[in-house]
């Protein structure tokens, strides 16, 4: 008796270890609903540009001025890349479409990657949140007219400011540049009168070289003869 209940009970635990580790038919068929609609959720975002969504991180919102703002991080963006990559694998998704997806997460990854198309692709998301901000509150329009007037007005008085410190720095490098000419042509007249006088001064001597010896005919010639001393003895 003890055998046949030990062997019911071992029968038992088998059959529940088989049903942990073996999906059955209706959870093979939920997982597989659930790849086909990743994978169409996937494919229905990047169809629509909505490339936030295809990576599911968060959209870019705005300021009360209408500027673009988003706080997703550069390695924040790599994350998503990587669990959406992975959830749309041909090799770990069921679904027929898997492999359009994949390729749909990897040109949405290359959009991101390239500074000036994502910086296109943020502003025209905080466009649409400003415009949605605007239909719901009439009053957040007004204000956000105003701040943009505000913040045009700092942007109009700081390329004023700009413009005054390059007109500034343009008439010092002018005059910087004259000053530099003017010493410039200085040291070559110096040069020049300083040539001229030693030119001068040699056609001087040239000359008087030439009167010097123009006037003696070996005439004045001076020889000078030294005498030698005679020899004394003492004897």
């Amino acid at each position: 008796m003890r055998r046949r209940v030990e062997n019911a009970r071992a029968r038992v635990a088998s059959d529940d270890a088989n049903a942990v580790t073996t999906p059955n038919a209706l959870d093979r068929a939920r997982e597989d609903v659930e790849d086909a609609d990743v994978v169409a959720a996937v494919l229905d975002a990047h169809a629509r540009g909505d490339y936030f969504a295809c990576l599911n991180v968060r959209r870019p919102t705005c300021d009360d001025a209408g500027r673009a703002t988003w706080d997703v991080s550069d390695a924040e963006l790599n994350r998503a890349f990587r669990r959406a990559s992975l959830r749309v694998h041909p090799d770990k998704n069921s679904a027929s479409d898997a492999r359009k997806a994949f390729d749909a997460i990897g040109e949405t990854q290359k959009l991101f990657r390239d500074g000036k198309k994502r910086a296109e692709i943020v502003r025209e998301a905080a466009d649409a949140a400003f415009k949605e901000k605007c239909r719901r509150d009439p009053e957040f329009a007004r204000t956000a007219m105003r701040a943009r007037e505000s913040a045009n007005a700092d942007a109009y008085a700081d390329e004023m400011r700009r413009q005054r410190e390059e007109a500034r720095r343009r008439a010092a490098e002018k005059r910087a540049k004259g000053a530099r000419r003017k010493r410039e042509e200085s040291d070559d007249a110096r040069d020049a009168l300083e040539r001229m006088a030693k030119s001068l001064e040699a056609e001087e001597l040239a000359k008087a070289n030439e009167a010097k010896g123009g006037g003696s005919d070996g005439d004045d010639a001076t020889v000078v003869v030294r005498r030698k001393p005679k020899k004394r003895f003492m004897f």
